[in-house]
């Protein structure tokens, strides 16, 4: 072979190489993009049922990833040998309500079974460990009515729960996670209704039986705090004249976008963020680094999403700059309580960690460590609940903007 052609021959295959790289990296990172707004199915299951000890105190071993969640966390289930539920976001039939971790052997740990709810409890089930405690906003005690409420895609289903002793014209919108229900939220009924503040718990585009989104994606909470605004709309029309916000994980993004250009804005009185998504870069380039991938893979994946070439919930792109720490902390103008954990593993927490250290005049941060991804409640109710109150409690009317 000629030297002219060898080289021509070997220039060839560095193209192909590259071009191969170059298609590979953008797969990747179109990959990691989707995954981000891709509404989340429900199918995990690793979480297995060893043993259960039946009786007066009844105890179950079980083993996975979760298995060991500090404090007391619910399980989800499938009877054995089911297949995972079919439909965006199905969930296993089985609920069972677990105690803290009890007893430890190798990878299995034995919780108490405070109760099952639904399904049977067996050797071989297969489900996952959720933070959710509650499966009925009525369990708590009080009256519940549930509504649906009008959003840009339709009609969305909520309930309203009234405390005992309401303070006129003081409301709160509850929202839950990516991937959630709003059967999370309920954890945050007790301290609002104890304040006599009514709640409005709602489900948005992309639940279960509710409206899609566009493209059937997720917003990254800039689309959902569409349907959080309009939830605050319904309130005002029932008689709200002041509206806190709840948000947990990606329904703090959607809270804290709501405060920052809500069409109802000016009625809300405060934020409660629970393991809030107060940083979506910084969540993406720890799901790249998670699965082995460089950084400058996240940064393609955001510039696609950004661009609209990765489709989401947002037509026209997700605009990433309106959800950096920085952005979202120069737009509150109320005060807000961020509950988070330094152990968070899922979100973690340098987001709420910036946007508190940013606002120091508006923002309170309370950390309960060793508690995962919204599972704060969990591993401490009562400090949970008792900081809620207090901070729900003393809020000063609407019109005080932080001057």
């Amino acid at each position: 072979m000629k030297a002219s052609r060898a080289i021509a021959l070997a220039g060839t295959i560095a193209v192909g190489v590259s071009a191969g790289v170059v298609g590979t990296a953008a797969a990747l990172a179109g990959h990691l993009g989707r995954l981000a707004v891709t509404v989340d199915r429900g199918l995990e299951r690793p979480i297995t049922v060893r043993r259960v000890l039946a009786g007066d105190e009844p105890r179950v071993w079980i083993t996975g990833e979760g298995a060991s969640a500090l404090g007391q966390h619910s399980l989800l289930f499938d009877a054995p040998g089911a297949s995972p539920g079919e439909g965006r976001g199905a969930a296993p039939a089985g609920h069972a309500r677990l105690g803290p971790v009890l007893a430890r052997n190798g990878v299995d740990v034995l919780r108490a079974v405070e109760s099952v709810d639904s399904g049977t409890l067996a050797p071989g089930c297969r489900g996952r460990m959720v933070g959710w405690w509650y499966t009925d906003p009525a369990e708590l005690g009080y009256r519940v009515e549930p509504i649906h409420y009008d959003t840009e895609l339709g009609p969305m289903a909520a309930w309203i729960v009234h405390p005992r002793r309401a303070r006129k014209k003081r409301w709160a919108v509850h929202v839950h996670g990516r991937g959630a229900s709003p059967a999370e939220t309920f954890r945050a009924i007790e301290p609002f209704a104890r304040a006599g503040v009514t709640s409005l718990i709602v489900s948005y585009r992309n639940d279960l039986g509710q409206p899609g989104g566009v493209n059937g994606r997720y917003g990254m909470g800039i689309s959902e705090s569409r349907d959080v605004d309009a939830a605050i709309a319904e309130a005002r029309a029932r008689g709200a004249e002041r509206v806190t916000l709840i948000g947990w994980s990606m329904g703090g993004t959607a809270s804290l976008v709501t405060v920052a250009r809500g069409t109802h804005r000016a009625v809300i009185d405060g934020v409660v963020l629970e393991s809030p998504g107060a940083d979506w870069a910084g969540i993406l380039r720890d799901k790249a680094s998670e699965a082995g991938l460089p950084g400058w893979i996240a940064t393609a994946g955001m510039a696609l999403l950004e661009r609209g070439a990765v489709a989401s919930g947002e037509p026209g792109g997700i605009d990433f700059a309106a959800l950096a720490p920085g952005t979202l902390a120069a737009s509150l103008d109320v005060p807000t309580l961020i509950l988070a954990s330094p152990d968070d593993r899922f979100v973690r927490w340098q987001g709420a960690h910036a946007i508190a250290d940013a606002r120091p005049d508006l923002v309170e941060l309370v950390s309960i460590p060793g508690a995962g991804h919204v599972r704060l409640w969990n591993a401490d109710p009562e400090l949970w609940e008792s900081t809620v109150l207090r901070f729900v409690a003393g809020l000063p009317k609407p019109g005080w903007r932080g001057q």
